[in-house]
């Protein structure tokens, strides 16, 4: 059965998050908006709308989202990487 993620604008994910899933980041987490300097927030609103592929995840569920500066995906692991909360995105 899928998992609802509660949030703004509930998302039902029909599955469990997995790495190598594709996902959009559908909005910028209120947290990286609040918190966070201004040069990792404009990668994060590089990535709204993007298609990025999961590359792993941390010890509290955010998921691993390796990026180039314009917020597309990075072939590798030297690029920037962007932590995540499950609530932000949608599995494509």
């Amino acid at each position: 059965m899928g998992r609802t993620v509660r949030g703004e604008g509930e998302v039902k994910q029909p599955k469990p998050i997995k790495i190598g899933d594709k996902v959009r980041v559908l909005r910028i987490p209120p947290s990286v908006e609040k918190k966070w300097p201004e040069e990792t927030r404009q990668i994060f609103r590089r990535c709204v709308g993007k298609i990025l592929r999961v590359d792993g995840f941390g010890k509290v569920g955010h998921l691993e989202l390796n990026v180039k500066d314009d917020g597309s995906q990075s072939p590798d692991y030297c690029a920037h990487t962007i932590w995540i909360e499950p609530e932000f995105v949608e599995i494509v």
